[in-house]
């Protein structure tokens, strides 16, 4: 099963996505093969495609935080900061607008 998971990563990896399509072509082609009984196939397709999703989760989570570190370093505003000074803005304008 771990050699039909790798397979899967590598499918998933390689095609950026894996439809539930694709995997079940590459559990058949298991099946085909004799890896594979055809009992198995809706657990093997099921963990094939939990294993991918958490992978790009995972994938999507390093990349976030690589991008979060560079922006960090460089020191360019993130989304909140922009927020923070127009909420400050917008109180001083009706600070001033009220005198």
């Amino acid at each position: 099963m771990l050699d039909i998971i790798k397979k899967s990563i590598y499918l998933g990896l390689g095609a950026a996505t894996a439809t539930k399509e694709t995997v079940e072509t590459l559990v058949d082609e298991l099946i085909e093969k004799g890896q594979l009984s055809r009992e198995k196939k809706t657990g093997a397709v099921q963990e094939i495609l939990d294993k991918i999703e958490k992978e790009e989760k995972e994938i999507s989570d390093r990349i976030k935080s690589a991008v979060e570190k560079v922006v960090a370093e460089i020191g360019l505003p993130i989304k909140k900061d922009i927020q923070e000074l127009r909420d400050r803005l917008d109180t001083l304008e009706k600070k001033l607008s009220i005198k």
